[in-house]
């Protein structure tokens, strides 16, 4: 790799400190460093400055500092470039980034000399409609869910998957979630971990007004569609990776299914899937 791009979170690295070793590294390792104006004229190195979207346009790689919600950002950007991201870790849990801000130095090498894998993620693809007709799309790594904003109603969430009625759940708000988000809000919600190398789709009830309601995992080729019986004019918010998008009335027709886009992860340590959970969950319970 010749041209890498750094995109850091300014709430987890302050400042700057973490960047500033990365930076420093790639330099004397004749990479091009590309680096939004913002934050490079904070530091003093001879960098590429440039608008965030040229960053991955022409880089090779992502290198986002910051937690798991850093990496998430970056990916709805670096999925439409098929760019693969190294995360390095200033979050608490961080299943996403591989490299923690001690094992810097110790990894960056393999970067350079092409001594890593691509762990390639599904994700989720939202198609919401209005009833005017207009479409609006949105990828998501992690999840998809449509929750209650402000209102203390429930609502209710009619589910088809593939045309067949699944089920009415009042409650909250639901999750849609890849396996990569399992150990996420859908972990939370009381629903299930799945390994990020299978391939299904998590549906689950935040907070269901009823005993029986469960977490249903579809295929990651079923087609989901979601109405909203919230007749009382309670507005409900669409989030998609931790963003809300918009808000979504009874009036509006939700569609989910895999997205044709993955997410490719740089893993540099040999740490696996329940490696890295027994270490961010099990063991914080101690």
């Amino acid at each position: 790799m010749k041209r890498i791009g750094i995109v850091p979170n300014l709430l987890k690295d302050k400042d700057l400190e973490t960047t500033k070793r990365v930076v420093t590294w790639l330099l004397n390792n004749e990479i091009e460093v590309y680096i939004a104006y913002h934050i490079g004229s904070l530091l003093d190195e001879s960098l590429h400055l440039v608008e965030e979207e040229v960053i991955y346009k022409e880089c090779e790689a992502i290198i986002a500092i910051g937690g798991d919600g850093t990496i998430l950002s970056v990916a709805q950007k670096a999925c439409l470039y098929d760019l693969p991201i190294m995360g390095i870790n200033l979050g608490r849990l961080g299943f996403l980034a591989d490299v923690e801000t001690s094992e810097v130095q110790e990894l960056l090498p393999k970067l350079i000399q092409n001594q890593y894998i691509i762990d390639e993620r599904m994700m989720l693809m939202v198609k919401v409609i209005e009833p005017s007709g207009e479409a609006h799309k949105f990828q998501a790594l992690n999840d998809i869910y449509v929750a209650r904003g402000s209102s203390s109603r429930i609502s209710e969430f009619e589910i088809k998957v593939n045309d067949q009625f699944l089920d009415i759940y009042p409650a909250d708000g639901i999750i849609f979630a890849t396996p990569t988000g399992s150990t996420a809000y859908n972990l939370s919600a009381g629903g299930p971990i799945v390994s990020p190398s299978t391939h299904q789709i998590m549906i689950t009830p935040i907070c269901p007004h009823s005993i029986y309601s469960r977490a249903v995992i579809v295929a990651d080729t079923d087609h989901i569609d979601i109405k909203t019986n919230n007749y009382d004019g309670t507005v409900l918010e669409l989030v998609v990776d931790g963003q809300m998008k918009m808000n979504i009335t009874p009036m509006h027709r939700i569609e989910i299914q895999k997205a044709s886009y993955t997410t490719k992860l740089i893993k540099l340590s040999d740490l696996h899937f329940f490696e890295i959970l027994r270490k961010k969950i099990v063991e914080r319970r101690k």
